[in-house]
């Protein structure tokens, strides 16, 4: 888990822990007392909150890790992504995964009260978004990936939920992260995961000689 996401987590934590604790709801907006002061929560800290109930992506980058950080598409990213939430990276999906990936969004984004004025991208704007993140998207294999023990159980494994990343995605030490990483998401979304053994051979195959 990267320190964005780390921070992320304890943060969305510690205001599940106040809701529950003061018994306050996410859904409504921020509360003033009698002294004038505001409630507890902020209006950013209420909308994480309402964002958490429509589901959010399991970690962030900073807006300077974004591929071409200052081309429109990175910028309606964090415009219209990181209101609710971590800012995705782009490759955090395939290709063929961020179409429905977006649309899934743009419904949950309707699903928010309207008090928090989220802002929703125009019909342009969601195509050059789309470009761009799919432009920028998780690699996937060629027709033939490298032949060697770990093979069969990182297709099986792997393909369940995305395509295939190419062994050339990321480094040896990134890749020990990115399958634990995925075995979380995998017990998380799928209620199962990974066995020591099935973890250290998926790892090895992506972390050998290419």
């Amino acid at each position: 888990m990267t320190g964005v996401s780390i921070r992320f987590a304890v943060r969305l934590a510690a205001l599940w822990l106040a809701v529950l604790t003061a018994g306050s709801a996410c859904s409504q907006p921020p509360q003033v007392t009698e002294g004038g002061g505001q409630a507890a929560l902020s209006p950013s800290d209420q909308l994480l909150l309402a964002s958490a109930k429509v589901a959010l992506p399991p970690e962030g980058v900073t807006p300077a890790d974004l591929p071409d950080p200052q081309s429109s598409g990175a910028k309606y990213l964090q415009t219209y992504c990181a209101t609710c939430h971590s800012l995705p990276s782009p490759a955090m999906h395939s290709a063929t995964d961020w179409p429905g990936v977006l649309r899934r969004m743009w419904l949950r984004m309707g699903l928010l009260e309207s008090t928090y004025r989220v802002p929703e991208p125009d019909l342009g704007e969601r195509i050059v978004l789309l470009d761009y993140l799919v432009g920028n998207a998780l690699k996937v294999t060629a027709a033939t990936l490298p032949d060697r023990p770990g093979r069969e159980e990182f297709q099986k494994t792997c393909s369940q939920c995305h395509e295939l990343p190419d062994p050339h995605q990321h480094s040896s030490q990134d890749w020990f992260l990115v399958v634990r990483r995925m075995n979380d998401h995998m017990r998380t979304i799928l209620g199962k995961q990974l066995t020591n053994a099935e973890i250290e051979q998926i790892t090895n195959y992506l972390t050998g000689p290419m």
